[in-house]
This record gives C-alpha cells, sequence and structure tokens, in this order.
C-alpha cells in the first residue's frame, strides 16, 4: 500500500520549492524553460487536488495561472498544462489566464467542456484521457517530451484523479475501475487529511523566506488547508 503520508509531504515539498523558483522566475525564465515548469505547476496543482486540499490548490492556481497574474512574455499554456488550469480554474472559481490547444488536441478540449457533464457524456471522454496517460508515460526522446517522465506522474493518473476530484466523486468509478491506468495502488482517491510539513520542508520555507518574504503566503495557505481538515 502507499505511504500516503510520506506522499503528501513529498508533494509539500515540492509545492514549497516550485513556490519559490516561480517568484525567482525572472533569474531563470526561457521560452523551454517556461514551458517545463508550467507543466510541473499544473500538475502539482493537479495532485493538490486530488489529495483533497482544494483552497490550497486555489491559492497555487491563483499565484502561478490566474487572469490577474502577468503573464506577458510567458508561453501560453496548452496540452495537458492547459487542460489542467482551464478545469480548474472552473471547478475551484478561479479566473485564469487563457489557454490554447493544438490540432490533436481535441480531448482536452472536450475534457474542458464537458468536466462536470453527466456521467453519459463524462465518462467515455474519461476512459480516453485514461488511455492518453498511458500513451504519455515515456521518458524525453530528442524530438518531444511526453507528459508524464516522473515514477509518480506515471502511476497516478492526477489529470484525470482531479477531474474526478472536482466532480464530487469519493472513489473510483466502476467505468475506470478496471482500467490499467487506475491498477496502481496509489491511483485512487484516499481520504483527505491535513497536510502536514516535513522538518525539511519547514526548514528550507524559513530560509528562503528570508530572501523572498512572500514565500511566507504559502506557509498561511498550508495552515488554512489544514485547519479546514482539522475543524
Amino acid at each position: 500500500m502507499p505511504d500516503w503520508s510520506a506522499l503528501r509531504m513529498g508533494v509539500l515539498e515540492a509545492l514549497a520549492g516550485t513556490y519559490a523558483l516561480a517568484l525567482y522566475e525572472d533569474v531563470w525564465r526561457g521560452p523551454r524553460r517556461r514551458q517545463i515548469y508550467d507543466r510541473d505547476m499544473a500538475l502539482l496543482i493537479a495532485m493538490l487536488v486530488t489529495l483533497g486540499w482544494p483552497d490550497l490548490a486555489t491559492h497555487a492556481l491563483k499565484c502561478w495561472f490566474g487572469s490577474d497574474v502577468n503573464h506577458a512574455g510567458h508561453t501560453v499554456p496548452g496540452g495537458i498544462t492547459g487542460m489542467i488550469v482551464s478545469v480548474a480554474g472552473k471547478g475551484l472559481g478561479v479566473p485564469v489566464v487563457p489557454c490554447t490547444f493544438q490540432k490533436g488536441e481535441e480531448l482536452l478540449v472536450e475534457m474542458i467542456e464537458a468536466w462536470d457533464a453527466d456521467d453519459s457524456v463524462f465518462m467515455p471522454l474519461a476512459v480516453q484521457l485514461a488511455d492518453r496517460h498511458l500513451s504519455h508515460c515515456r521518458q524525453d526522446s530528442g524530438q518531444m517530451r511526453f507528459d508524464f517522465d516522473h515514477p509518480v506522474e506515471q502511476a497516478m493518473p492526477i489529470e484525470l484523479l482531479m477531474l474526478l476530484r472536482l466532480r464530487s466523486e469519493t472513489s473510483i468509478p466502476d467505468a475506470l475501475s478496471k482500467h490499467p491506468a487506475l491498477q496502481h495502488p496509489a491511483a485512487t482517491l484516499a481520504d483527505p487529511q491535513p497536510p502536514v510539513l516535513s522538518s525539511r520542508c519547514r526548514t528550507f520555507i524559513d530560509c528562503v523566506s528570508r530572501v523572498l518574504p512572500a514565500c511566507e503566503t504559502l506557509v498561511a495557505a498550508i495552515a488554512n488547508q489544514a485547519e479546514l481538515l482539522s475543524a
């Protein structure tokens, strides 16, 4: 069985690191890097929703992809990044930056429109999205970057689990339960638990906050989500 406590703490560590990078992005940003980090940011937001941390996901979404954030010079989100950002924006009630999609990404566009539709409409698209997940569980090649190149991303179709969580599902629906993309023990909707920072993450945030005081807003968002789940 998955060690959910370790997974949650690992997600928070990734969130803290990404949050700091986003605040200091002018130093490292470039067209290629921005596209990659946007995808990683979107997948983190999907993971936060999947873990049952919608308020924390809302905070990250507003900071990274909110419509009132200055996106001048940034690559317009598309692909799986665009789908996650668009659906999360709708599901969490956050106005987000417009996203664009290329030929061959029609499924992602359809899912944005049908994420809250009746099962008769949503489930066939969800099965196709699960199929797509498997086809994108590949390593980098010299020509393209597949969506899911990290073992956790491959084992947990978080783009799909996010959708189910936003639809208020508490378990994997029968239509998806036997799909190969959802056979790993972690590919499920675990009961939400309050976020708890590891000592390493606390130390990191304390150190970074001395240079980037805005990181303290992340601490407040994590504490707020923990309080809501502990009430």
